[in-house]
């Protein structure tokens, strides 16, 4: 459950949670695949239990996962029965098949091979924090997150976000940081980045495990790249790498949380969930404070 990712979006209308909310999942409880469906998605609950309640509440903190299975035909085996029929075709008619025909019968082809497909599962985690009026998703990419913000609309009817971030892209602010070395507090400047120039096809250049302010370094910002990528970390409680479009990746929380966790014993996996729910909500609530006041984002929500 402990994320790796946040894809943050920020309410821009008041956003409540109550009892009418919980019965809107089970709307879109997940269900598997019939034998005839390429895809499934629905919710799931945070304990594991089939049969279990879809969100896990602590505070004014909502925890919810969303689950999706996926039909997997390699696009090679669909070709080859194609090109079968197609050859069949052209023997009894004398004639290639139509162009129209051949995609009418690679539809027709992919249906029938569903049945007997494997399927792939994948499964997002997203915290709804009603005090700070976020929403935070445990995503590497948008179109994943974005996936799951829509799920989640089309169960309350409304969700009013939009992606967390400050009006110009990250490198306005990671580039003089590196720069002039001057991190804006409680953060200090990791060891991974990546430059890139101003126009869409320059070079890139990446650093992992390096020293960022090195001459190397310098003398690629003097040439005019920008950083759009920076390892940052935060009080020595977390690590992460913040992107141009402020996707939060490589979460690392430091040893001094896990000691944390490991001084209490939970009896149980409902009580595990509570202890790492907790402890997890609070840090991610508190490091986007602060990483509003570095980056001057103002996240305006309307009465």
């Amino acid at each position: 459950m402990w994320f790796k990712n946040l894809r943050v979006y920020h309410f821009t209308q008041k956003f409540s949670w109550d009892e009418t909310s919980v019965t809107s999942l089970e709307e879109r409880r997940f269900s598997p695949c019939a034998r005839s469906e390429p895809a499934s998605v629905g919710w799931i609950s945070p304990l594991g239990q089939e049969d279990g309640p879809l969100v896990h509440e602590l505070s004014d903190f909502v925890l919810v996962c969303l689950k999706k299975e996926e039909k997997v035909l390699p696009a090679s085996a669909i070709n080859a029965e194609l090109d079968v029929r197609k050859e069949a075709y052209q023997n009894e008619h004398a004639r290639p098949m139509p162009r129209k025909e051949q995609q009418s019968l690679k539809e027709d082809i992919t249906h029938q091979m569903l049945p007997q497909a494997f399927s792939k599962y994948g499964i997002t985690w997203a915290i709804i924090d009603l005090t700070g009026q976020r929403l935070l998703v445990d995503a590497s990419s948008a179109s994943k997150a974005e996936e799951l913000t829509a799920v989640l609309r089309s169960c309350l009817g409304s969700l009013p976000v939009k992606p967390w971030g400050a009006e110009h892209p990250g490198h306005h602010f990671f580039t003089e940081w590196v720069a002039k070395q001057t991190p804006p507090h409680p953060f200090t400047i990791g060891f991974e980045a990546e430059l890139r120039g101003e126009r869409d096809d320059d070079s890139v250049v990446r650093f992992k495990n390096h020293d960022l302010t090195t001459e190397e370094v310098a003398l690629h910002l003097q040439h005019g790249k920008q950083v759009t990528q920076l390892a940052l970390e935060w009080s020595e409680r977390l690590s992460f790498t913040l992107a141009d479009d402020y996707a939060v990746k490589k979460l690392r929380f430091s040893d001094i949380l896990k000691e944390q966790l490991d001084d209490v014993h939970a009896e149980s996996r409902a009580e595990q969930l509570d202890r790492d729910f907790a402890l997890m909500s609070a840090e991610f609530s508190e490091l986007l404070n602060q990483l509003e006041q570095a980056l001057e984002i103002q996240a305006t929500v309307e009465p």
